[in-house]
This record gives C-alpha cells, sequence and structure tokens, in this order.
C-alpha cells in the first residue's frame, strides 16, 4: 500500500470512533477491509490505543473550532448541544480537498437541518438560523453570483437574546449576490409583517 493510501487509512482510524474500536478488536479482518496487507494490519495495530484516541479527539476538536468560527451565530444560539452535535456528526464525514473547513462546515449545518427536528430543541427557528450561516457559507465561494433563501422567521433577530424568548414568524427573504466573480458579496434582508 502506498503512502496516500496508508494516510488515508489513518485518517480514517482517527476520525471514524466506531471504525477505529472495530480495528482494535481485530486488525487483521479490518485491515483486510481497508485494503491492508496483513503486515500492514499488524503493524498499525502496535499503535496505543489511548494515543490514537487523543490524537483523534483532538483532531475533532480543532474541526470542531474551526466550524463554529465559521457557524458563530448556530454555534451561540445551540450553545452545549452544538458541541454534542458536532461530536456525533464527526464520526459521520470527513472533509477532504481544498477549502475543507468551509465544506466541513456546510455539512455540519446539513446534519443539523436534518436533526434538529428529533433533538428536543425548543426554538422552532433554529433551522432557518442555520440555513442562513450555511448560505453565506455557500455564497462566499467564488462561482457564486447570487443565493436567493426564503425563511419563516426574521433571520436578522434570531441570534439576539431577545430571539431566546420567543420569535413570532415573519416570511423573510435573503438575498446574496455579486455582479462579477472578483467583487465583494453584497447581502439584503427583507421581512414581510410579523403574523
Amino acid at each position: 500500500m502506498g503512502l496516500a493510501q496508508t494516510q488515508q487509512v489513518l485518517a480514517q482510524l482517527y476520525t471514524n470512533t466506531e471504525l477505529r474500536e472495530r480495528f482494535s478488536a481485530n486488525p487483521q479482518v479490518v485491515g483486510a477491509e481497508l485494503g491492508l496487507s496483513l503486515e500492514e494490519a499488524q503493524q498499525l495495530a502496535k499503535l496505543s490505543v489511548r494515543e490514537v484516541n487523543v490524537f483523534a479527539n483532538s483532531l475533532k476538536w480543532k474541526r470542531l473550532g474551526e466550524v463554529r468560527e465559521l457557524l458563530p451565530r448556530t454555534a451561540k444560539v445551540l450553545g452545549k448541544n452544538f458541541t454534542t452535535l458536532f461530536w456525533r456528526y464527526a464520526d459521520t464525514y470527513l472533509p477532504t480537498g481544498i477549502k475543507k473547513h468551509r465544506q466541513d462546515a456546510i455539512a455540519f449545518a446539513n446534519f443539523i437541518i436534518k436533526v434538529v427536528p428529533a433533538e428536543n430543541i425548543e426554538l422552532a427557528w433554529v433551522s432557518d438560523l442555520v440555513r442562513y450561516e450555511k448560505t453565506w457559507l455557500l455564497a462566499y465561494q467564488n462561482h457564486s453570483r447570487l443565493q436567493v433563501r426564503w425563511f419563516r422567521y426574521p433571520i436578522d433577530k434570531l441570534a439576539s437574546p431577545e430571539a431566546l424568548h420567543g420569535v413570532m414568524m415573519q416570511p423573510t427573504i435573503a438575498v446574496w449576490w455579486r455582479l462579477s466573480m472578483g467583487e465583494s458579496l453584497q447581502h439584503f434582508i427583507i421581512s414581510l409583517p410579523a403574523f
């Protein structure tokens, strides 16, 4: 197995708790599943489980910090739930390539939107806030010239302390645009009367 393939297997072991536990319990079988030779699996099995777990957790904490910076309003509103959800998400997705922190944040936003309805999170508008921050990340991509999104709640007010005490539904549209590549991104929000 080449260096790139070995690094890919290590990345999977470091970032996937379930795979790491399976590998620790039966390195030859799981190693074969990952395309490792018997010798390579035995070599990796010699790594200290404790050290591997410590390193794996440090990678997740680093990712969490990067994603928290890219989704600051969501992190603020969800508080400890943000970290708990990220820990679950991090076992399901590993970003690759350039600008992976942005892709990681977008994928985590999708994860939050998917799981929030079942999470007993009392704030009905959390999904709108997550979609809003995700759209900012999408709009910043160089090839993006126009993004338009509808929201059920006034997204410009959702991260305020008052929002935690209840926000009325208020249909809102947000628009991000740039006239040509390289120009700065423009943005505006329009809310209809609350009902």
